[in-house]
């Protein structure tokens, strides 16, 4: 399901659930990727009491006719209908402030929900908002493939 209403509305109860935990002590922390890219981190959210999630969908992206500090304030928008996407369990987002990448780093219950959110319309907004050489994404499978990255 990335039908766009559908994620808002299921998002919107899940919020009156309390079923999201924002986690600000990782705020501000750098998330090192194991290919040797580093990132601040912005903002952190799981969903609670779910079982391990299978995978891993990483996309980084340079938004156009934007600076980080304004794509910060922007991403709470579409976050409001992602969040309730079927399979949905937790995603940092993060920043480089000196090459203005962005990076979110998605976990989801299963490999079809990642793959499903990589070809959903949050991303086809995603892409069409990033400049064009700057885009890359990856689902990644938790149970066959080891992806590492630290938070410090």
């Amino acid at each position: 399901m990335t039908n766009p209403v559908l994620g808002f509305i299921k998002t919107c109860f899940m919020f009156i659930g309390k079923k999201y935990l924002f986690d600000t002590s990782v705020i501000d922390k750098r998330i090192e990727m194991n290919d040797g890219n580093v990132f601040s981190i912005f903002r952190r959210v799981n969903v609670k009491g779910k079982n391990e999630p299978e995978a891993y969908f990483l996309v980084r992206f340079k938004p156009k006719n934007m600076t980080a500090q304004e794509n910060i304030k922007f991403s709470l928008k579409p976050m409001m209908i992602f969040m309730g996407f079927k399979g949905f369990r937790s995603k940092y987002w993060a920043v480089d402030y000196k090459s203005g990448l962005c990076q979110g780093l998605y976990e989801w219950q299963t490999l079809k929900d990642a793959e499903s959110y990589s070809k959903s319309i949050a991303m086809k907004f995603m892409i069409n908002r990033s400049e064009s050489d700057s885009i890359m994404f990856r689902v990644i499978d938790k149970t066959k493939e080891k992806f590492e990255f630290t938070i410090r």
